[in-house]
């Protein structure tokens, strides 16, 4: 270690990185994670960002560019162009090879060709020191052959995520889907180091798969944190009996667990407390989802201009997931909050929180329920929990603190390549 803390220590230095990203960023102001600008926004405190990316929605640009604290992040701004349809050939090209979802260089070969040239006419333009990509659907843009030194942060392990999905389906067909997604994102996963030189997680346990792929990867865990400034406690009036779940509804786990609780939890905790309401806040719900607003005691917003409001004003925030893997940006949040927080062992995974004493976990309906009602009885119970989170968010998940770590190791990727280059 003595030698790598003197390799960075003597050629720190602002550096040109250039981000590549499959949307423009969300701020915390924004619906779906935040991760990606948050990190960049601590460093471009220290270095030069130039953002590339595809774009989901002009209105989602234009969220980016109204929100106050996205000025000074990136100095530019590449977006990238939608592929057009696949052709015949592109489309059984694709399957044959069994590729990802995601992948276009068979479905889409000459956009594929494009968007790799044009990000290799930014870094010699640029004079770009390191790439970061962020999510591996964005890794198949990177070219070693560019000599240039690259950084992935993959959130979460899709291999692992894969593999809860074929345990968890319960019918073959969709199993079997699962089972499709894993083997392409598996194999993508275990070349990844022949390409990056360090591997990013958000998770310890995302990051022992990958070790377990491949022996010779470089990996590093760096959790998910919180604005703790736009996410904090506030003196809004609390509805005795309103439980709240958030999240984008459009991202699968989200809405498998907003479904869950109100099929099998929210009956069992409506018996005992009938005053109990069920709020499902996030952007995109599936018309599946939309349907169980029309239940007594069930609110689903769809898309909100910001979630605190329902998060304070909630007596409790649930999170039922069943299937995802990572740190939940949403518990952090909560936490920061101030809010008591029951949810399943898998919620929490990568989260350094301890069960009944900053969360209450329980791994099965009639016990989650059980949890809610003694929750929603026993408001020193609520204090104390509320109090223990924020403490625990103040003390680990401040992405002042995340920002740090990955410009450590950005500072040392870019400084090992150098001196490998002037061997």
């Amino acid at each position: 270690m003595t030698g790598d803390t003197q390799l960075f220590d003597e050629v720190a230095h602002p550096m040109k990185i250039l981000v590549l990203a499959t949307d423009i960023p969300a701020t915390s102001r924004m619906p779906g994670s935040p991760r990606l600008f948050n990190l960049c926004r601590e460093l471009a405190r220290h270095h030069d960002l130039i953002l590339v990316a595809r774009c989901s929605s002009q209105e989602r640009y234009r969220s980016y560019l109204a929100d106050p604290g996205s000025q000074g992040v990136f100095r530019k701004i590449k977006i990238l162009p939608e592929p057009s349809g696949p052709s015949w050939w592109g489309h059984r090209q694709h399957r044959l090879r069994q590729a990802a979802y995601f992948e276009t260089k068979y479905q889409y070969p000459e956009y594929f060709r494009s968007v790799c040239e044009t990000i290799r006419a930014l870094c010699r333009q640029e004079h770009v020191d390191l790439i970061y990509v962020d999510l591996i659907m964005m890794a198949q843009y990177v070219d070693p052959q560019w000599r240039i030194p690259a950084i992935i942060d993959l959130h979460d392990s899709m291999t692992h995520l894969a593999t809860r999905m074929v345990r968890s389906e319960p019918g073959w067909r969709k199993r079997l889907s699962a089972y499709g997604l894993l083997m392409s994102v598996k194999r993508l996963e275990q070349k990844l180091g022949s390409v990056f030189d360090l591997v990013i997680t958000n998770s310890p346990v995302d990051e022992q798969v990958l070790k377990g792929l491949s022996l010779s990867m470089r990996t590093r865990t760096i959790a998910n944190g919180v604005d703790m400034e736009f996410f904090s406690p506030d003196a809004t009036r609390v509805e005795p009996y309103k439980l709240v779940f958030t999240g984008v509804m459009g991202y699968a786990p989200n809405a498998d667990a907003a479904m869950h609780f109100a099929d099998d939890i929210l009956p069992l905790v409506r018996r005992k407390c009938p005053n109990a309401t069920f709020w499902i806040v996030g952007s995109d719900p599936p018309e599946r989802l939309k349907e169980y607003g029309t239940r007594p005691g069930i609110h689903v917003t769809g898309k909100v201009d910001d979630v605190r409001p329902y998060v304070r004003s909630s007596a409790l925030f649930v999170c039922p997931l069943r299937v995802g893997s990572g740190v939940k940006n949403k518990i952090l949040s909560a936490m920061a909050m101030e809010k008591a927080t029951v949810a399943t062992p898998l919620s929490i995974d990568g989260l350094n929180v301890v069960d009944q004493k900053e969360v209450l976990l329980a791994g099965d309906p009639q016990s989650f329920a059980d949890k809610v009602v003694q929750l929603l009885g026993d408001e020193q119970q609520i204090r104390r929990l509320g109090a223990n989170g924020l403490a625990c968010v103040r003390r680990n998940y401040s992405w002042a603190s995340m920002g740090k770590v990955l410009n450590e190791a950005v500072q040392f990727e870019a400084t090992a390549a150098a001196h490998r280059a002037s061997r």
